[in-house]
């Protein structure tokens, strides 16, 4: 069994970060809305309340922007040299450092999911805990009960309120992409019967991030059914 010790590349850990930058993003969106909600309830009647809004949506599309154009220019580098360890050691797959570098420059954010998901299937990360699933189970159920309720009260008129819960949802959603992906790390591992590609798991969560609340209950649900028959959750 290949382990990451046996790869060491400090690239690989930068592809994870820059495919999970657009989650934290998604995240600031969350925390955003809370800190308009707690500005009370007149945050959505005036002119400020409006411009409060439109400037955390302003300040989360441009930061997007920001962070999708060094996301864009810095994969090339990090998939190549990733690519390089992996095609120097005596693993089974042999990538191409340089097809990688160029199809990146193309189709960036797709090659950083594509060559996750290729290099878990050689090469075996290490994960020690086992509470990940919990943050799962959370992100699993908390968002859609608080994006439904903070829809209630902001068509009620309770804008403050239903846009704090809204936010929440959000926020609570962010943790899921990491925290699945941590946990089918740790699943792979102490598992003799399913052996979830947390490449795979990942994928799904960034992918679905935008409809998270209402995808994330059916593959969370999925996940850890399939989790607890595997090797339990309690």
């Amino acid at each position: 069994m290949v382990t990451v010790n046996d790869v060491d590349s400090r690239s690989y850990r930068a592809v994870e970060i820059l495919l999970l930058l657009p989650t934290f993003l998604f995240g600031f969106l969350g925390l955003g809305l809370i800190i308009v909600g707690i500005g009370g309830e007149s945050v959505g009647s005036g002119p400020l309340g409006m411009a409060s809004i439109f400037g955390t949506f302003g300040v989360w599309y441009l930061g997007g922007i920001v962070v999708a154009l060094i996301s864009w220019l810095v994969t090339p580098f990090f998939l190549y040299f990733d690519t390089k360890k992996v095609q120097e050691a005596d693993v089974d797959w042999d990538p191409n450092p340089v097809l990688y570098a160029v199809a990146s420059f193309f189709l960036g954010y797709l090659m950083k999911l594509h060559h996750l998901y290729k290099r878990h299937q050689y090469v075996v990360d290490w994960v020690d805990r086992d509470w990940w699933w919990t943050i799962v189970a959370i992100g699993t159920v908390l968002p859609p009960v608080c994006l439904a309720l903070g829809g209630v009260l902001v068509s009620s008129g309770s804008v403050g309120i239903g846009l704090t819960l809204i936010g929440v949802g959000i926020l609570t959603a962010v943790p899921f992409s990491v925290a699945i992906y941590r946990d089918a790390t740790y699943v792979r591992l102490q598992s003799g019967t399913w052996q979830p590609n947390p490449g795979n798991y990942v994928n799904l969560g960034v992918f679905f991030m935008i409809p998270g609340p209402i995808v994330y209950p059916i593959i969370g649900c999925y996940y850890l059914f399939r989790r607890h028959r595997a090797i339990g959750t309690l």
